[in-house]
């Protein structure tokens, strides 16, 4: 396949296949030596040294381990009546405006950006601005590489003003943890600082406001399965695994290189320096692993998709993710027993030219 850049990259389509590339050391994230394949002709995040997706072990190993004690499941399992109380809120300011109204502007996206806030110490007033400059520094078409480099430069500049007022008045926050593995175990730099930071800012909200918004969608498309859901909250762990699996919205991963020539489970062949994309939505929709992989099924079993990827890069905040996912999904079909869609499926609007796909517009009424 050709790449935005013009570079040219091998696409992984099997759920081993993807699975192997995603879990290999050999696949390495640093796309900065010279000649490296690019996503894009100009800079882009894969150009930032100390964003913690583009390390390779052993250093993505060190700046992993100094967080991920937040996020594991019994940390994230605390935080589900913290989470269920934003759900309930929000729910409640949706039922008291006007209907329709749009879910993803009301709910999708306030649910996990509030979550986040209140696990960093963010103040959540700010999280209009700190999803746009998201917004334009995932994009791979739609925003140009001076745009991308502004929003990257005044959300930088926002979190060292961030860094700077919680030094003066410490807290007990995930922020507070990540600056003192800074000020007092020197285990981060500045620079890995402010990148870890704006990292889970941006992760923390933009992939599980998309599949809330997503899943939403999918349970709406298929009546049966949100009736099924209704009269038996029991299939809710496995009918949020369903959506992850199916309604994923990092499409298109992101882009490695092999450090050396690797042979693939399909006996493809990976040649050293070669680029390779292994999207999780190929593996999530492989027949072999999953039948009838286009059908959308709440009650499918032993449900082994790669929502939040495989190996070093695993999502770091999949817990967490899951515990909202399933709050959100269950406060929806809970509270809004007459949800509908206002449009057909088919004249809803997408994202476009972006890393993360989501709808622009969720419209419903109740």
């Amino acid at each position: 396949m050709v790449l935005p850049s013009g570079d040219e990259a091998l696409l992984a389509t099997t759920y081993d296949d993807v699975r192997a590339v995603l879990g290999d050391p050999c696949f390495s994230r640093n796309l900065r030596y010279p000649g490296a394949p690019r996503m894009l002709p100009d800079a882009d995040l894969s150009d930032d040294p100390h964003a913690l997706v583009n390390m390779d072990p052993p250093e993505h190993t060190r700046l992993r381990r100094i967080v991920q004690g937040a996020f594991t499941p019994r940390r994230a399992e605390s935080w589900r009546p913290r989470i269920q109380a934003v759900a309930d809120q929000l729910l409640a300011q949706m039922r008291a405006g006007s209907s329709p109204a749009d879910l993803m502007a009301t709910f999708a996206f306030p649910l996990p950006i509030d979550i986040i806030c209140k696990l960093l110490g963010v103040p959540a007033k700010d999280s209009s601005q700190f999803r746009g400059w998201s917004d334009t520094f995932l994009s791979t078409s739609s925003a140009s590489a001076p745009e991308r480099s502004k929003a990257a430069a005044e959300f930088a500049s926002y979190v060292h003003a961030l860094i700077t007022a919680r030094r003066r008045a410490p807290g007990e926050d995930l922020l507070d943890d990540l600056i003192n593995a800074h000020d007092a175990d020197d285990r981060l730099s500045g620079d890995e600082l402010a990148r870890m930071v704006r990292g889970l800012i941006v992760a923390g909200h933009e992939t599980t406001g998309n599949v809330i918004g997503r899943g939403v969608l999918a349970l709406l498309r298929y009546p049966d399965q949100l009736a099924a859901l209704r009269d038996d909250p029991g299939l809710l762990p496995d009918a949020v695994e369903e959506i992850l699996r199916m309604e994923v919205p990092g499409h298109g991963g992101l882009l490695r290189v092999a450090t050396e020539t690797v042979s693939l489970p399909s006996g493809g062949t990976v040649s050293q320096g070669q680029a390779v994309l292994a999207p999780v939505v190929a593996a999530n929709f492989d027949p072999r692993h999953f039948p009838a992989p286009a059908t959308f099924d709440i009650r499918r079993s032993d449900d082994k998709h790669v929502a939040f990827g495989h190996g070093p890069h695993y999502c770091l905040g999949a817990n967490l993710a899951r515990i909202e996912l399933q709050v959100a999904i269950e406060t929806v079909v809970r509270g809004l027993p007459g949800l509908a869609l206002v449009d057909t499926a088919q004249e809803l609007t997408w994202t476009g030219g972006s890393r993360v796909c989501g709808l622009s517009q969720l419209p419903v009424t109740w």
